[in-house]
């Protein structure tokens, strides 16, 4: 298995924590420096952009931008190796014990799941009723709401990662949104599934990569969002929440 880290050059302090925890796991990753999106030329955020969309209405941020970019970074840095699994990690984490057993190999995830998410919001979820067991004994969930947001800590196999660089060689939302909205294409395709048991937590400390501060600054693409066709998606997404269950995440042991 492929392990990164994506951590800003100026973020030392937080490589600095951060590499020790895998070391006490005794697991070696790579890091990855992030892309700094206010560093980034107009013309290369522009390039990178695409017109705002009925998942997402506002315009990206540099930060958003360059967050994205450096998971870009990550999927063709994994595909560039012969693993077949990779795990992707920002450097605003706290690692739990329980981490290590999981990143040894991959045999443990069932057939035909290309995402797994070692956090997401929310402790008490709405789940997609299906829920597959793993070679250890832990479940793994589709979760409906809260809609799994975050990047923080996630694994994705060779199959998922050539289908998110093809789907972005532009984009119009982050990259949250981009894996795990029901707005958007590669969750349809790639669905994202969720260990019963949190592995990883946020530290506390804001993102250097991608910080989304909103909404108030940013306009707001108010023909996309009245417009029929995109209440009739919203319709078929608040549909999917029919016949869901609750379920509880059991959380990792940290220190």
């Amino acid at each position: 298995m492929y392990r990164c880290v994506i951590n800003l050059d100026q973020s030392t302090d937080r490589w600095s924590a951060l590499r020790p925890q895998f070391g006490r796991l005794g697991l070696e990753v790579e890091r990855l420096s992030a892309v700094l999106g206010r560093a980034l030329p107009e013309e290369e955020l522009q390039r990178w952009c695409a017109p705002s969309g009925f998942g997402y209405l506002y315009p990206l941020t540099p930060g958003e931008v360059g967050c994205f970019l450096s998971h870009r970074n990550a999927w063709t840095r994994f595909l560039e190796t012969d693993e077949a699994w990779c795990a992707v990690f920002e450097d605003d984490i706290v690692l739990a014990e329980e981490l290590g057993e999981y990143m040894s190999a991959h045999d443990w995830i069932p057939e035909g799941v290309d995402v797994v998410k070692f956090n997401a919001p929310g402790d008490t979820i709405l789940i997609d009723r299906k829920i597959l067991k793993t070679s250890k004994g832990t479940d793994l969930v589709r979760q409906i709401r809260p809609v799994s947001f975050r990047t923080e800590g996630y694994l994705i196999n060779r199959a998922a990662a050539q289908s998110a660089l093809a789907m972005t060689t532009r984009f119009n939302c982050p990259v949250d949104y981009f894996m795990f909205s029901p707005w958007f294409p590669f969750i349809h395709k790639h669905p994202a599934w969720r260990l019963g048991i949190n592995l990883v937590r946020l530290s506390g400390a804001p993102s250097g990569i991608g910080l989304r501060k909103r909404k108030g600054g940013l306009k707001e693409d108010l023909t996309a969002r009245w417009n029929p066709l995109r209440w009739a998606k919203q319709i078929a997404i608040s549909a999917e929440k029919l016949g869901k269950t609750h379920y509880s995440v059991k959380s990792g042991t940290f220190e």
